[in-house]
């Protein structure tokens, strides 16, 4: 039989197979997908990806309709997510091939496609052939990102590369000496303050990321569901925080969503002094891995060698479609 894609799951039936997939993607999750629909006017649905009886697969797709549907949007980001028995390399041409029959490309529909896929020649052909067009010249520069193992402390530390483990000793040090704490409070009394310092920090360096609306109610809803971790360092004395991470949860695994470092957080590593403790974090949720956030493969080096640094698995994926 050939793939087919029900979309009659609701949240908690989605929910329930997401968390059984080990590298779950922040933009498939059920929780995110309802905080976009709300800040973009966008109606999220869920979908069950089988063979006949075979359950394979989950999807997650954002949809809006207008003038009786001969307008709309369709934004399918980072999915389809298989589940741990499916080989998804042999079912992803079916995949998209049966989304393609659902949402046509046609004169008034933008659809927009960021498919979990790595990049590769394979991969555009296949997307091609299920009539997904690349709306880029080099796909990988896209979207990059890295997946850290949130396993044990020394092979995670085995892991780490030389730049990293040197920063990662010196804040250890200042630790040891009571120069910098490290700590993470109730989430939902930090998330506003976090919010602020990241938003001032993001307009003085010119970085576009997204909307202010967009992260308030990431932040908000990801809080209220306890889902949202927050990790504070701070000058040994100082009752201000001198760096401070946020980290979205969603089934097995966490995204580093949103950062902010001052100077003296800069001079102290305390940004390495919080992602390092954010996996002692994970542990203790049964969180298997951490995703360090997306990044242009091509037109960030610095930020991709800071990521790299943390001895995570660098995917390139195939970039956006229509």
């Amino acid at each position: 039989m050939a793939v087919q894609i029900d979309f009659d799951l609701d949240a908690d039936g989605f929910r329930r197979r997401f968390e059984c997939i080990p590298f779950s993607s922040l933009l498939q999750d059920d929780l995110y997908g309802r905080a976009m629909a709300r800040v973009q006017g966008l109606r999220p649905r869920w979908g069950l990806i089988r063979d006949g009886d075979d359950e394979l697969g989950v999807v997650q797709v954002l949809e809006r309709h207008a003038l009786s549907g001969l307008l709309g949007a369709v934004v399918l980001d980072r999915g389809p997510l298989w589940l741990p028995h499916t080989d998804g390399a042999t079912r992803a041409g079916d995949f998209f091939s049966a989304f393609s029959r659902i949402w046509p490309r046609r004169i008034g529909r933008r659809r927009r496609i960021i498919p979990e896929l790595p990049a590769s020649a394979h991969s555009m052909a296949l997307l091609r052939a299920a009539g997904c067009r690349a709306l880029t010249d080099t796909p990988a520069a896209g979207y990059a990102t890295f997946i850290v193992a949130a396993d044990e402390p020394a092979a995670c530390r085995q892991r780490l590369l030389p730049r990293w483990r040197h920063a990662l000793d010196k804040t250890e040090d200042a630790i040891a000496d009571g120069r910098l704490v490290v700590h993470w409070p109730p989430a939902r009394s930090r998330a506003a303050d976090l919010l602020r310092r990241h938003l001032a920090q993001r307009e003085a360096a010119g970085y576009r990321g997204p909307t202010v609306a967009e992260l308030q109610r990431l932040l908000v809803d990801y809080a209220k569901a306890g889902q949202l971790l927050i990790g504070e360092a701070r000058e040994a004395g100082s009752e201000v925080p001198c760096s401070m991470i946020a980290l979205l949860c969603h089934g097995m695994t966490a995204t580093y969503q949103i950062a902010w470092n001052s100077d003296a957080g800069r001079r102290l590593n305390a940004n390495t002094a919080l992602l390092w403790s954010a996996l002692d974090r994970l542990r203790e949720r049964g969180i298997a891995h951490l995703d360090l956030g997306g990044h242009d493969a091509l037109h960030s080096p610095l930020l991709r060698r800071y990521k790299a640094g943390l001895g995570g698995r660098e995917m390139l994926l195939a970039g956006m479609h229509d």
